[in-house]
């Protein structure tokens, strides 16, 4: 559909290998964080944190009270360095004991007085693979393109959001606008994963996950608000969206190329990193 972003899903190559069981393997994945060594020695998690470890981005997401973050804070591949540093002065991000189902990540910490993390001395988390939280896996199966479906109800899938229109009737004569506008606008690569009991918003730093209750193919109900749905086409929406008595439409239109929104978003992390 857009040329730029083609090109980058090419190279991103966000395909999660198994590897072979080895402990000097580079983790390559999804992985939670489990156990956490440092100020107060080792101890559970004491926060929800993931890292998506690929070939060509690190991403990490932390689930919140009201969302989830994406981030690209470690700027770096988390390749098998081996426990100790090459030189005594040398404080570079450590990874061993990796594999497909674990890894462990060692860093050098400077945090004064943090609850968790030391001064001056080496912080050490433990991730895992195929452990999640209840809500983060809805995420990460959002992101991931492997979310529930039902084929009574033809919303369940995946949706880019393109941008609102005003009046519906108006909407053919505004399409080739918002296309035009997509690539530099703020709704660029935003995403709405539809499954059987959940809509899960996706965009480039994060997203939320709601509880919905459908009413038919034609409205849905997230929360106390219900969002009435007119079918352009069989791959195009528009859902009514009203704020302080303005009613809007958003036009999302369905994913059917198979690129995932995390192909997307690691993509938008390595242009942004350039």
């Amino acid at each position: 559909m857009y040329k730029t972003t083609e090109i980058l899903m090419a190279a991103v190559l966000i395909s999660l290998p198994i590897v072979v069981n080895a402990q000097t393997e580079n983790p390559r994945g999804i992985y939670k964080m489990t156990t956490l060594t440092g100020r107060l020695g080792e101890i559970n998690a004491p926060f929800e944190q993931y890292k998506v470890c690929t070939d060509s981005i690190t991403l990490m997401v932390s689930e919140h009270m009201n969302g989830f973050n994406i981030t690209c804070n470690d700027r770096q591949v988390l390749n098998y360095t081996g426990e100790q540093p090459k030189k005594e002065d040398d404080k570079s991000t450590l990874i061993y004991d990796s594999n497909a189902e674990q890894f462990k990540l060692k860093w050098w910490s400077t945090y004064t007085n943090h609850l968790y993390f030391p001064k001056d001395d080496w912080c050490i988390e433990k991730y895992e693979s195929g452990k999640y939280s209840d809500r983060s896996k809805i995420l990460f199966d959002a992101l991931t393109g492997m979310a529930e479906t039902d084929a009574k109800n033809p919303l369940n899938g995946t949706w880019r959001f393109i941008g609102y229109v005003d009046e519906l009737r108006d909407v053919k004569k505004e399409l080739p606008k918002l296309h035009e506008k997509y690539p530099s606008s703020a709704y660029y690569n935003t995403f709405m994963v539809f499954t059987p009991r959940h809509l899960t918003s996706v965009f480039n730093i994060g997203g939320g996950v709601d509880k919905v209750e459908y009413e038919g193919k034609k409205a849905y109900k997230a929360g106390d608000k219900v969002y009435q749905v007119k079918w352009l086409s069989r791959n195009r929406i528009a859902i009514e969206y009203r704020q302080d008595y303005r009613i809007d439409w958003m036009i999302l239109e369905r994913v059917t190329d198979g690129t995932t929104p995390l192909s997307h978003i690691a993509s938008y992390y390595l242009t942004a990193g350039k």
